[in-house]
């Protein structure tokens, strides 16, 4: 009697198949998906950061350019009140 309980309650091929299939469902996807998500989340952080260092250099390239043009702007009117 007890074999029969026993032999009742284990799972056979085609349950332990629907066991994995809702586990892979339930844990193994999400867990996945996080991962990918984190692993984006990531790349964006270096990807801004990268960009955060063009814009810096080209900020810097502006503020010389403007002091440049302005240098040139005062040579010009000195010369010609001169």
């Amino acid at each position: 009697m007890v074999n029969e309980i026993l032999a009742f309650l284990m799972p056979g091929p085609v349950e332990i198949i629907v066991i994995l299939a809702v586990f892979g469902l339930f844990v193994v996807i999400p867990v996945v998906l996080v991962v990918l998500f984190v692993a984006l989340i990531l790349q964006n952080n270096r990807e801004t950061q990268r960009l955060r260092l063009k814009l810096e250099k080209l900020t810097e390239e502006l503020e010389q350019v403007r002091k440049e043009t302005k240098a040139g702007e005062k040579e010009d009117s000195s010369a010609k009140s001169g």
